[in-house]
């Protein structure tokens, strides 16, 4: 008996025969061509949810409709900012013209005009108050040639108010005034000025009264400065009601607005991508 002929076998054998047969196709069909194709699937989904995730956090997942919303709601929040942006430096900023003295050019004559000029007001002021007050005011009357006139001219109008301020409050002595270097805040990132501040030191005599009008006083419009430090001493044990004050103030100026401000800010370039639907 040929064992290889099929018609030889009984039915069993037939039966068990094509069984063995299909079960083979069918492992050599999952292995060659099921098995890569699933592999491939579950990759693809791997990296459908990837990309799904990315454009969600992207926010390429929304329709337009939704985008315009954010966007309008993102405007609105940034007028917002804008508005309490330039309310605060009304309110803070040290002069009533802080454009036109942040902005303008300032040539070297015009600054020794106007310190000439403030100068003489504060001594006959202080005279008139029978205050004491040293006559250079803390400043120079040279100006270099490569000195930039316009933050000498804001640092003699820090000085101005300042002085002003305190021969109101009807002080003892103005003993020592001195303008310290300007101090300029930049935007992170990038090299643009956007809050200058102009501080001052003064060493005065008065009393505690003096003191608590001088820190009321300082908040008012005209004459508003940010306290950077105070020391007091009392010079004298026979007169403690008399009192030595060292107060750092600075006077800030705002030289642009925010949408000037937001003008100088590095454009990003994105490239166009599809939308969602």
């Amino acid at each position: 008996m040929n064992p290889l002929k099929i018609e030889t076998w009984s039915d069993r054998q037939q039966v068990l025969a094509i069984i063995v047969v299909a079960c083979l196709a069918m492992g050599l069909l999952w292995f060659f061509l099921l098995a890569p194709q699933m592999r491939d699937r579950r990759s693809m989904s791997g990296e459908i949810r990837k990309m799904r995730s990315e454009l969600h956090k992207k926010n390429y997942m929304f329709g337009e409709t939704a985008l315009k919303k954010d966007r309008d709601a993102e405007q609105k929040y940034l007028r917002g900012l804008s508005d309490e942006w330039i309310d605060m430096a009304a309110r803070l900023a040290a002069f009533t013209d802080q454009h036109g003295l942040a902005r303008s050019d300032v040539a070297h004559i015009d600054y020794k005009m106007a310190l000439f000029s403030v100068r003489n007001r504060l001594v006959s002021k202080s005279r008139d108050a029978n205050i004491s007050l040293p006559i250079d005011l803390g400043l120079e009357d040279a100006v270099a040639s490569n000195e930039d006139a316009r933050k000498r001219m804001l640092q003699l109008r820090a000085v101005e108010n300042l002085v002003d301020l305190a021969l109101d409050l009807d002080i003892d002595l103005v003993q020592q005034i001195t303008p310290l270097d300007p101090i300029e805040h930049k935007l992170q990132g990038i090299d643009e000025t956007f809050l200058e501040e102009y501080p001052v030191r003064l060493e005065f005599f008065g009393t505690v009264p003096d003191m608590y009008d001088l820190l009321h006083r300082i908040l008012e419009p005209g004459h508003v400065f940010v306290l950077r430090n105070v020391r007091i001493e009392t010079p004298s044990r026979n007169d403690p009601a008399s009192l030595r004050m060292r107060a750092s103030l600075g006077a800030l100026v705002f030289p642009k607005d925010p949408d000037e401000l937001m003008a100088s800010l590095p454009k990003v370039v994105k490239k166009a991508v599809p939308m969602g639907h």
